[in-house]
């Protein structure tokens, strides 16, 4: 069976607490038992045994009355001792019922009781009926045969308790003879699973901890055979545990280190070919003087189709604007039908088609001052919008691209979110590029758009994240995802996932322009999380100083597409520019 360190560890513990466990509840049985005695020999026989005095004493002392009854003559000295002698039977009665009430005699000692009880209560009739009216009137000092008669009863009473108190004697030998074998049973158990414990202890550490040392003084003599140079070594170990996993990622490892041994060598005799081809290239300067001169009328032919570029982005912008605005124009007249005829129906489609074609007029504005972005300058236009009301709008038109790909939106915004005044369009545009980003590489999973208000000793901030289920990326990934014109996702080569590149760059400037930033955070084949961060108040004072760097990033591309032609390593590789 393949178990784990720990798992091994763990069983040596249960081991321990096991026999621990059968340790003290076999002590706990037997100090049940001795106290169990104890307490007999402290409320039974203890209270037998002064119950029975209690007894003797009071006939004792009633039979002395007796004779002193015969002996005196006085008629007040009788009267005298024959209100002692009933104290003494209300004395006798109490301590009968104190008997039978605390004491739980065995069979034996209940018939002898009871016996007692009888010739008790025999010897006061006696007494009363014969013994006191014979010699109640007597002067003489004789005794009285009546006398006579209760000695029997009065011999049978002494032997009874005589007997009783040999029954308890007995009862309490046995309970202490019982309480010493409790002890030494349990001292000897105790002190035998001790050792036992101890024992297994002992065994079950010492054989894990040499086995243990064992395999990794193993893994310490391959791993020094290895910094030696020997990438033969090979490790094998028996088992199913940690060291074993090690192990194998150590065989792994040298595996590893063999190949990129294979390829270093590779890569030597690679430059060594290359050294040899730099000669060739020293030979052909004159050939790289002529590309880079015609690298230089590439850069002006690319700048002058940069400049193209923006025209035509802003002519094509306005004739879009018109025929999207006479399309809004429609679908508001049909939304003010449908209200007067009472199609409640078709308002949520049209109140779709409008708010998506309001976002599709904003993304418009935006392409329109893509020229301005060249030159560094953006406008900021300041208003008051809900921001509920734009997570709604933006959940709406992200619905059926997410209803495409089979995924579940998910909307958390408290309904007191309350107001902010920043560039309602540009918003959107940061949401919607996110949302869409998110729905693109995700597929049977969830997109969650989370809004909150942050309260801060620099104002009131609004915290809007986008978190899905989808592929994820990497941490190298990461460092390139913010570039322009870059995807991340080159391997997914599917038109599903094909994109310009500018998206996320264009949102984190637009993030910077209203006083925020974006961050992400993401885990190869668990999803991302952007989050973006923005004051819910920004002041003209702000959009005055602020100046997008994003005209400087497409500007650094261009330069770096027209320098990799200008430093083409080969001159017999041509390299063509195209506006």
């Amino acid at each position: 069976m393949k178990l784990s360190i720990r798992t091994k560890l763990l069983a040596a513990l249960g081991v321990d607490l096991i026999l621990m466990l059968v340790l003290g509840s076999f002590a706990l049985h037997q100090m049940s038992i001795m106290n169990q005695k104890a307490d007999f020999v402290v409320n039974q026989t203890i209270l037998s045994i002064d119950l029975v005095n209690a007894m003797n004493d009071v006939l004792l002392n009633y039979r002395t009355r007796q004779m002193e009854y015969i002996l005196n003559a006085a008629p007040a000295d009788k009267q005298r001792i024959e209100k002692e002698l009933l104290d003494l039977e209300t004395r006798m009665d109490g301590i009968f019922r104190n008997y039978s009430a605390n004491y739980q005699p065995d069979a034996t000692e209940r018939l002898i009781f009871e016996q007692t009880q009888q010739d008790w209560q025999r010897y006061v009739f006696l007494t009363h009926t014969q013994f006191l009216p014979a010699n109640r009137n007597s002067n003489t000092g004789n005794v009285h045969p009546s006398f006579g008669r209760l000695s029997p009863l009065y011999g049978s009473l002494q032997t009874n308790m005589q007997k009783i108190r040999a029954q308890s004697q007995a009862r309490a030998e046995a309970a202490r003879a019982s309480v010493e074998t409790a002890y030494s049973t349990s001292r000897f158990v105790i002190v035998s699973e001790t050792i036992l414990t101890v024992f297994v202890s002992a065994v079950i550490g010492l054989t894990l901890s040499g086995n243990i040392a064992r395999r990794i003084r193993t893994l310490r003599d391959a791993t020094i055979a290895v910094s030696g140079g020997d990438l033969s070594r090979q490790v094998s170990l028996r088992g199913g545990d940690e060291l074993v996993l090690l192990a194998n990622n150590f065989n792994l490892m040298v595996a590893s280190l063999r190949q990129q041994r294979m390829l270093l060598e590779e890569r030597n005799a690679e430059l060594s070919a290359s050294l040899e081809t730099q000669q060739r290239l020293m030979e052909d300067l004159v050939q790289r003087k002529q590309a880079e001169e015609a690298a230089h009328r590439a850069q002006a032919a690319a700048e002058a189709a940069s400049h193209a570029k923006s025209m035509f982005l802003a002519t094509m912008s306005h004739e879009l604007r018109t025929p999207l605005n006479a399309i809004l124009g429609y679908v508001q007249l049909l939304h003010l039908e449908a209200q007067i005829h009472g199609r409640s129906e078709m308002l949520p489609d049209l109140e779709r088609i409008r708010s998506a074609g309001k976002h599709l007029l904003t993304i418009i504005s935006n392409i329109l001052d893509f020229s301005k972005i060249e030159q560094g300058r953006m406008n900021v236009e300041i208003d008051t919008f809900n921001v509920s009301v734009i997570a709604h709008d933006m959940i709406s038109i992200i619905e059926p691209l997410a209803r495409n790909r089979n995924n579940t939106l998910i909307l958390t915004c408290p309904p007191d979110i309350g107001m902010m005044q920043s560039d309602a369009g540009k918003v959107r545009q940061i949401l919607f590029n996110l949302l869409s980003n998110a729905v693109k590489f995700t597929d049977n999973g969830t997109v969650a758009l989370t809004i909150e208000r942050e309260c801060c000793s620099d104002g009131d901030w609004m915290r809007f994240s986008v978190a899905d289920t989808g592929i994820g990326m990497s941490p190298e990934q990461l460092t390139r995802l913010f570039q322009p014109f870059t995807q991340v996702h080159q391997s997914h080569s599917s038109h599903a996932h094909r994109g310009t590149g500018l998206g996320l760059a264009l949102s984190q400037q637009l993030c910077r322009l209203l006083g925020g930033d974006i961050s992400v955070t993401s885990e190869v084949g668990r999803g991302s999380v952007f989050t973006v961060r923005l004051p819910a108040v920004i002041s003209t004072a702000h959009t005055a100083d602020v100046r997008l760097d994003f005209a400087q990033h497409i500007r650094s591309a261009t330069r770096h597409d027209v320098d990799h032609a200008t430093t083409a390593p080969s001159p017999y590789t041509t390299t063509t520019l195209s506006a």
